[in-house]
């Protein structure tokens, strides 16, 4: 027998929750990225547009890449059968729309030098498509669903506002996927032979060093504030960042250890970062004090900062460095790391967007006038 619902889940008059529909359209776009990354050198080779669907089976196959194109669209199965809440038909319009989407996406790939357009994929995205959307059928039955909606209502503020937040935390976490990457961090050291530049010090090195570490320092003050944002108290901050912290880490260190030669397991983490993450951590503690719309302005300059600090990086990391610290094929390290690189890339912009939504929201409801009743 499943156990009652808590009183302050019944007794709150929340709206209904955006966040699965916020999350169906940025998987979306995450498969759309991944997919047809770097989105460049389009071609047309001259041969029928749809003789991939004919190709024998199976015309292109490897256990790893079947592997993933089933994953990849579990999640899709899985969001679209929530947004048809879970009705016996859910399965069937998730299969489809993984299918329709898959063969769009093949039908594209095509037309791209560095992707093969397959049939077979298209089967493996439609059958992760339909196991995703049976197992959401199966954990709605186990009241899986109910019980995330009841620590979602417990622990972060109500409305589709707060659940877009929590959808852009998500996109945050996968961009600390790639382990090349330091923790909260937003620069890359690369190593080999200096690139020329010109150091505005004299100590080059120095200049280095503390923009990566004061890049670690706002990266973390802007995504632990946006997070004590849409939390439903303020008691939660510390547990809610200690968590954050420590998922991103686990993160971090998992896919160091899957995708990363031995020998280069702690490339994401340096002096510059640890100073960088303590002298956040001392700065967090003062601006957890502040009110929520001074710690959403705070998240927002820190966030603008980034923007600023990578803005000034001189170096950049060659594909080739970079390929040498990965033990992954060519294929699937060029989809994880334009994955991850595209979403560096607009994530801090689309928190910018929301921040100063939620600034505006907040200050123009400081600003009215507060009636009290007779």
């Amino acid at each position: 027998m499943p156990g009652p619902l808590p009183i302050s889940y019944l007794a709150r008059a929340s709206s209904p929750s955006w966040l699965g529909k916020h999350f169906l359209l940025a998987w979306h776009a995450v498969i759309l990225v991944t997919s047809l990354y770097p989105f460049s050198g389009w071609r047309y080779t001259g041969e029928p547009v749809l003789a991939y669907l004919g190709y024998p089976l199976p015309y292109y196959h490897t256990l790893t890449d079947n592997s993933l194109n089933l994953l990849a669209y579990l999640p899709l199965g899985y969001a679209w059968a929530l947004f048809f809440r879970c009705r016996w038909y859910a399965p069937l319009l998730a299969l489809g729309l993984g299918l329709g989407l898959s063969g769009s996406v093949e039908f594209i790939q095509q037309f791209l030098p560095q992707r093969i357009a397959s049939n077979l994929d298209i089967l493996y995205n439609g059958a992760g498509a339909l196991c995703g959307a049976l197992l959401a059928g199966l954990f709605s039955k186990l009241l899986i669903v109910r019980n995330w909606h009841v620590l979602r209502q417990r622990y972060f503020a109500d409305g589709a506002f707060n659940d877009y937040g929590l959808v852009l935390l998500g996109l945050w976490l996968i961009t600390q996927l790639n382990p090349a990457v330091p923790l909260f961090g937003v620069v890359v050291q690369p190593q080999g032979i200096p690139q020329p530049w010109v150091s505005p010090i004299a100590d080059a090195l120095l200049f280095l060093r503390l923009l990566e570490g004061l890049g670690v320092t706002l990266s973390f003050l802007a995504v632990n504030l946006l997070l004590v944002s849409i939390l439903a108290h303020r008691r939660h901050a510390a547990s809610g960042i200690l968590l954050l912290f420590a998922v991103s880490l686990l993160l971090k260190a998992l896919f160091a250890g899957l995708l990363l030669k031995p020998s280069e397991f702690l490339a994401w983490v340096n002096m510059n970062v640890l100073l960088g993450g303590v002298l956040a951590w001392l700065l967090l503690l003062v601006l957890l004090k502040l009110k929520r719309r001074w710690q959403a302005l705070a998240a927002l300059v820190s966030l603008m900062l980034t923007q600023l600090v990578e803005a000034l990086w001189p170096l950049t990391a060659t594909s080739s460095h970079m390929a040498a610290l990965f033990r992954w094929r060519y294929g699937h390290l060029r989809d994880f790391n334009g994955l991850t690189q595209t979403l560096s890339e607009v994530w801090p912009w689309l928190a910018a967007a929301y921040l100063i939504w939620r600034i505006a929201r907040d200050w123009r409801r400081a600003s009215q006038p507060t009636v009290l009743g007779a």
